[in-house]
């Protein structure tokens, strides 16, 4: 069986450049990867909605089916991956009589959320924290340089922050007035990646989703992974993280 292909999704405010120390990791161990840009995050005017960002994150995954895929989405994705991969499980690509699928759905500090969540209500920067800077005129969110190492970078050195944070963008302030409409972890066998140097109360909320998630039905969730990093350990320590993507991987294909 030929190797599973990773789709990278990154998060708010980033772009796919928070993923160069990550994908040389892949590669190298013989792993295609593909990170698509995701139109929420830098486009001007601002997009409305995240509906552009299902629309990359089907069309990429389309194009990768005939493998066997594995979408890894940071942040903010969690919630856009959760809801554009209806159709992409197993089953339901067999019923399509496609070879391949996404065999699995690993969240990094992701928003692991069900059908029906809308992070704020229209109109509103409901539960947005401080750091967060919006701007209705605009339809805007910003984080400010000098937050952003204490919420993404928090064990990246110093150097390689400053030249991601020179990265940041605008993210779409309506892509939080979106609501999902499906719940691929119900689906698709799901990893969660927790970083325990992330801010405490991003620890504390993914726990918190993970075992909402866990307790609200049906899931496919069969393995929390605690590591000793920040927000973003695909930057911190890419080879562990490569190492644990593709140990992930090869447990669902070698699963009878």
């Amino acid at each position: 069986m030929a190797s599973p292909a990773f789709v990278l999704l990154h998060g708010a405010w980033h772009s796919p450049k928070c993923w160069s120390q990550l994908i040389p990791q892949l590669e190298k161990a013989g792993y295609t990867a593909v990170a698509p840009s995701l139109p929420s995050t830098g486009s001007i005017p601002s997009t409305p909605d995240w509906s552009g960002d299902i629309d990359v994150i089907r069309q990429t995954v389309s194009k990768l089916v005939e493998k066997q895929d594995v979408v890894v989405a940071h942040s903010f994705s969690g919630m856009t991956a959760g809801t554009a991969l209806q159709g992409f499980d197993k089953q339901s690509c067999l019923a399509k009589g496609l070879k391949g699928s996404v065999i699995r759905l690993v969240y990094i500090a992701a928003f692991l959320v069900p059908e029906r969540f809308q992070h704020s209500p229209h109109g509103t920067r409901d539960r947005m924290v401080s750091e967060m800077k919006t701007n209705f005129e605009e339809g805007t969110v910003r984080v400010l340089p000098e937050d952003a190492k204490k919420m993404f970078y928090q064990d990246v050195d110093d150097e390689t922050a400053a030249d991601l944070i020179e990265d940041l963008r605008p993210h779409s302030l309506g892509s939080y007035w979106s609501t999902t409409d499906y719940a691929a972890w119900r689906d698709i066998p799901t990893t969660y990646v927790l970083g325990l140097k992330d801010m405490p109360t991003t620890v504390a909320t993914a726990r918190h989703l993970i075992d909402a998630a866990k307790a609200s039905g049906s899931h496919k969730i069969d393995r929390v992974i605690e590591v000793d990093a920040g927000h973003s350990p695909f930057i911190s320590i890419p080879e562990e993280t490569a190492e644990k993507l593709i140990e992930e991987a090869n447990r669902t294909t070698e699963a009878p």
